[in-house]
């Protein structure tokens, strides 16, 4: 049986996933260290030990710990995944624009995870030579699961066996609240950066320049339906034909604060919108207290602290909001832990989604298109607490059998001997 790496950065929500993949994968049997990833390291011994070259396996989120990070190289220089012939599964969460510099150094065993289709159509036209495994969404996680209760992993050491935590994980089974005794009616996690912050990135290199970057948000806010990276496509094909493939890759991770722009803005225009329609929103992450709205009173906010904090307020919310990240063939993580933790999911749709997820059945959409339908979507389900009930029971017993990371973790398992 393999042996199984994983990381933990300092990206809170990344370190998260990778601690329910450790979870999963040990009580399957697997053999697993979770290697924290700082300076100065001090379990190169402890990684090196634990390695059996040709049997063992790291899964990564977002390139960490292939980023040419000086603790994972050797004195030479070499990257020590491929001195012990360690194979890779890189499961991306961003779109790969984000990450062209990174995509230049990867080890030789290698296969990259995407969580949205346009994501991996990018990666099979623009890297064809990279191998790819199946798009897969990220998991959800329940509130009440075992690591419910405030319990992290809290050893210091490097390099940890989380078969030795797992008994200090088994808390108190937390009841899950029906929707008419919780406290919250609507809630969003996550965080909102002012779009107005990224335009000196739009205005750096002169008025053509901005002209352009402006085009490319103008038809973002036209249809917001599309494809960032065919958007930008189009764009620069039409302006600049005469760039290589090469140039289009480094180009368009020089726009990511265009993609940066489009999502805060969408974000910050759905708050607002049931905001100013007096309907009270719970936010937990940083940025709202700069939101501008007409309707401020209605607006309460707690800074992000970590994703338990999140879970727990989903866990006590009639309704969890949620906005894509601009993942136009995809999921999104917080939509499944929604349905986990027993909260209605109001969302804005993707092709994915429509495809496995009829409106009303187990979540409800709205439209980027026409927010102002958004209100009387709230208002409408949290007047009919009964149908609220129904779709939130619908959607956890479908989300646990289906959208955990028991499953995401099961589905990995083929490719640990195709890499």
């Amino acid at each position: 049986m393999k042996r199984l790496l994983l990381f933990e950065p300092s990206v809170e929500t990344l370190h998260f996933f990778s601690d329910r993949l450790a979870e999963e994968y040990v009580q399957m049997g697997y053999e697993v260290r979770l290697v924290r990833i700082h300076e100065p390291f001090f379990g190169t011994k402890q990684l090196i030990d634990f390695i059996v070259p040709h049997e063992t396996v790291m899964i990564t989120f977002n390139f960490h710990g292939i980023q040419r990070e000086a603790i994972f190289h050797t004195p030479e220089g070499e990257l020590l995944w491929d001195v012990y012939d360690v194979s890779c599964i890189n499961i991306i969460v961003d779109h790969p624009f984000y990450y062209y510099e990174e995509l230049k150094y990867l080890p030789k065993s290698y296969l990259q995870i995407c969580i949205d289709e346009d994501h991996t159509d990018y990666m099979n036209r623009f890297y064809p030579k990279i191998a790819c495994g199946p798009t897969m969404p990220l998991a959800g996680c329940d509130y009440r699961s075992s690591f419910g209760n405030g319990t992290a992993y809290s050893l210091k050491e490097d390099v940890i066996n989380p078969a030795r935590l797992l008994p200090n994980l088994t808390g108190e089974t937390l009841p899950v609240l029906p929707i008419a005794s919780r406290s919250t009616p609507v809630v969003f996690t996550g965080c909102f950066t002012q779009p107005d912050f990224f335009l000196p990135y739009m205005k750096r290199n002169g008025e053509e320049y901005d002209a352009f970057y402006h085009g490319i948000l103008d038809d973002l806010l036209a249809d917001p339906d599309q494809c960032i990276h065919t958007v930008y496509l189009r764009h620069l094909n039409r302006e600049l034909p005469e760039l290589t493939k090469e140039d289009l890759k480094n180009v368009m991770n020089k726009m990511i604060f265009l993609d940066l722009w489009i999502r805060f803005t969408f974000r910050g225009n759905v708050i607002r919108t049931l905001l100013d329609a007096d309907i009270p929103v719970h936010c937990i992450g940083a940025g709202w207290d700069v939101l501008q709205t007409k309707n401020k009173n209605r607006l309460s906010h707690t800074e992000y602290s970590d994703t338990h904090v999140c879970l727990k307020a989903i866990s006590e919310a009639k309704i969890s909001l949620n906005v894509m990240p601009w993942f136009k063939r995809g999921s999104h993580d917080r939509i499944y832990s929604s349905m986990q933790n027993g909260a209605v999911c109001v969302t804005d749709p993707s092709e994915y989604l429509t495809k496995h997820f009829a409106d009303g059945d187990l979540l409800r959409y709205y439209s980027l298109k026409n927010l102002s339908a958004l209100p009387d979507i709230v208002t409408g389900l949290l007047d009919q607490p009964d149908t609220m009930q129904q779709i939130a029971d619908r959607a956890r017993n479908y989300a646990e059998v289906n959208l955990t990371w028991k499953q995401f973790a099961e589905k990995l398992i083929p490719y640990f001997s195709e890499i």
